[in-house]
């Protein structure tokens, strides 16, 4: 049969349905695919002749696309981003605005040099398109791939060896790491203490209500349980990668979404109530709201600081002490401390409260009535007991420093510290060694890990530094160790 006859049949059978530019491009596509002929060998042979097996096969085709099932799934293929990608019914077809959505973030991190290397999760990947179109194209990156479906990781895992990159895929349900923190933290890699620079989605968000705009091509074959969500709760996995993103992108870490182009503000508000920031909804080419960016903040809006509650005999380390609490009303962070208008606690309070900062005390009843409560304090609280006391000031604060102090100063290190090491907590622990005052410190605890009492990286976990600016931002970008693993098997 001549080709050029069984363009005719095509267009014939077709045209009424497709249109007819889409049904060359799906004949075209065909003979590339089945022919290896390119388009214009057509003109140049306008006798090509095809045998009874390959007439066939195009047969076939017809009577498939005349059911109206997708051009890329007949052929198991199609292109992402100049990326040749193989697809059949348990993944969806990528679509351009994927492709804007890749983009973006390829433009945005193009520069990223290997020294920094960033590392990327794409939860609900599907054929793998999102994640290997960006490891493609930020070679540098360590590039994660999250998807519930056994089926759709299975095509994946062919198109990251047909483009030849690297992915770490994980089959698990995104909805289940957030109803069970303990659920994620399970997974062997997250045992790497895997946070994240990047963390991208594309998940489902056609409201069954939307159903009637999808064209029949689609709502007969593609994956509806990546297509669709429920009329009553269509952001349900927006919230709940949101809520992950909290806990597992580092400090000023990018949150990318596509979405809904009819819930584009509704998206946007999750982010502004999980304090996101520098976010842009943006529009696809087509004028329609489909990606959404959003910065985790990375700044604490409260510390505890542990001190003496005597002034000491080192000048500097009382300077030191009141431009702390300088710096921490001018970053509007809030203290939280022992409440007393003594010693160097007192001058870090003074430093916050002469800069209009806001301070919140701590202290148990028995020494209240000592007479040593600063009187300008925006909050003072009264606990039972010294326990009672460090239990307020750590669900207070988001971060803990360490200046100098004695014995009680040591005590309240030691035992955030621990919580610490214990997975009780994740915030950071700063020391702000003045004028070398912890180095006797620091060497003890290095003596610690030298000797086997310690582990390495539960010293490294306490950061350190001389100066105000430089413990702020180390803080700041601190990435927490992940809960020790028999922890999370008590059920602690």
């Amino acid at each position: 049969m001549l080709l050029k006859d069984l363009q005719n049949i095509f267009h014939k059978e077709l045209d009424a349905v497709y249109g007819k530019e889409e049904v060359d491009s799906f004949f075209f596509l065909c003979t590339e695919h089945y022919l290896n002929l390119p388009r214009f060998q057509l003109s140049l042979e306008p006798e090509f002749t095809l045998n009874k097996s390959e007439t066939g096969i195009f047969f076939k085709v017809l009577e498939d696309l005349n059911q109206q099932k997708p051009i890329q799934y007949i052929l198991g293929e199609t292109e992402f981003y100049g990326l040749p990608f193989k697809v059949n019914e348990n993944v969806l077809i990528p679509r351009p605005e994927t492709e804007e959505l890749v983009d973006l973030i390829i433009k945005y991190h193009s520069e990223q040099s290997e020294e920094s290397q960033l590392r990327i999760l794409d939860i609900g990947t599907g054929s793998g398109c999102i994640a290997i179109s960006l490891a493609k194209n930020l070679p540098s990156a360590e590039v994660y791939a999250l998807d519930v479906s056994e089926d759709a990781l299975k095509i994946a895992k062919q198109n990251a060896d047909l483009n030849n990159v690297s992915i770490n895929f994980i089959e698990t349900d995104i909805l289940k790491i957030s109803n069970d923190s303990f659920f994620w933290k399970d997974i062997t890699l997250q045992q790497k203490r895997l946070v994240f620079d990047i963390i991208v989605s594309n998940p489902p968000y056609v409201r069954n209500l939307e159903k009637q705009e999808i064209k029949p091509n689609v709502l007969d074959n593609e994956p509806h349980l990546a297509l669709f969500v429920e009329d009553d709760n269509p952001l349900l996995f927006y919230k709940e990668i949101t809520n992950f993103a909290i806990d597992n992108l580092k400090p000023k870490g990018e949150l990318y979404f596509e979405i809904n182009q009819y819930l584009g503000h509704e998206t946007k508000a999750l982010l502004v109530n999980a304090n996101f920031e520098n976010m842009e909804l943006l529009k696809d080419l087509n004028g329609n709201d489909r990606m959404l960016k959003g910065r985790k903040k990375s700044k604490m809006k409260s510390i505890s600081v542990f001190c003496g509650s005597s002034e000491g005999n080192d000048n500097e380390i009382i300077t030191e002490a009141y431009l702390l609490g300088n710096t921490l009303a001018k970053e509007n962070i809030t203290l939280v401390y022992g409440a007393a208008k003594i010693g160097i606690m007192g001058k870090v309070a003074q430093g916050v409260i002469d800069n209009s900062g806001k301070t919140i005390g701590v202290i148990p009843v028995f020494l209240k009535t000592k007479e040593i409560v600063h009187a300008e304090l925006t909050e003072l609280i009264t606990t039972n007991n010294m326990h009672d006391r460090k239990v307020v000031m750590y669900e207070r604060s988001d971060g803990f420093i360490i200046i100098p102090g004695g014995f009680g100063t040591m005590d309240e290190f030691f035992e955030i510290t621990t919580w610490g090491q214990l997975g009780l907590h994740t915030k950071p622990i700063g020391i702000l060694n003045t004028n070398g005052y912890y180095d006797a410190l620091i060497n003890q605890c290095k003596v610690m890990v030298e000797r086997g009492f310690l582990k390495q990286e539960n010293f490294d976990a306490v950061v350190v530094d001389t100066t105000i600016e430089g413990l702020l931002e180390k803080m700041n970008n601190y990435i927490p160790l992940p809960t020790p693993k028999w922890l999370n098997k008590e059920g602690l």
